[in-house]
């Protein structure tokens, strides 16, 4: 695995690499891994700006074939939305009561290998029991819920004598990694765009 990103997206690269074989004088991943070998080359911006185009077409032609898969994704999203939606209600209501800090922080420094990660997919009376003791022995709410299209994914951390996570359960989909591998290649290419536009 490269340095810069995960396994899955080494695939993707290495695939879109054969794709695209010989129409650049260069790979993606030689342009990804190292943008400023290639800054004499003519055309460089406008090459990196077609292969970032290439990376585009080559998701969209995957995500295409994955019909059965957007529809187990949709559902997914739908569940995992609601059970966020009732969750959000009973911890923010229960860090009322207790009087606790609840915060939705822009970003936490802090060593995620010690927290306990419990991810539940329902939100039932025990998992409201087990928010509410959660908030109860905690110093501090923090929400890091986050959006996957008009959906939200649940994630509450619980800090205290022992820090605790609640996740809310969203399998595993070969969409979701296609798009963070797209996001993951797109933001090294556009970083690689603006070396190269400065040197």
């Amino acid at each position: 695995m490269a340095e810069l990103w995960d396994d899955y997206t080494d695939v993707i690269i290495t695939s879109i690499d054969e794709s695209i074989k010989g129409k650049y004088k260069f790979s993606l991943r030689d342009i990804l891994t190292n943008p400023s070998e290639f800054s004499s080359q003519p055309n460089i911006q406008t090459d990196v700006a077609n292969m970032s185009n290439d990376v585009d077409n080559f998701i969209d032609n995957m995500l295409s074939s994955l019909n059965d898969e957007k529809k187990a994704l949709d559902e997914n999203l739908s569940k995992a939305d609601d059970i966020t939606k009732q969750l959000a209600k009973a911890i923010s209501m229960y860090a009322k009561q207790n009087k606790i800090p609840f915060v939705v922080p822009v970003s936490v420094n802090r060593d995620e290998t010690k927290d306990e990660v419990i991810t539940v997919d329902s939100a039932d009376s025990d998992v409201l029991a087990l928010a509410e003791k959660l908030v109860a022995s905690s110093t501090m709410v923090m929400d890091f819920t986050y959006k996957y299209g008009k959906s939200e994914i649940g994630s509450w951390f619980f800090s205290g004598m022992k820090n605790y996570v609640l996740d809310v359960y969203l399998p595993e989909n070969n969409i979701i990694m296609l798009n963070a591998s797209r996001d993951e290649i797109k933001d090294i290419l556009n970083t690689s765009l603006m070396l190269l536009q400065g040197s």
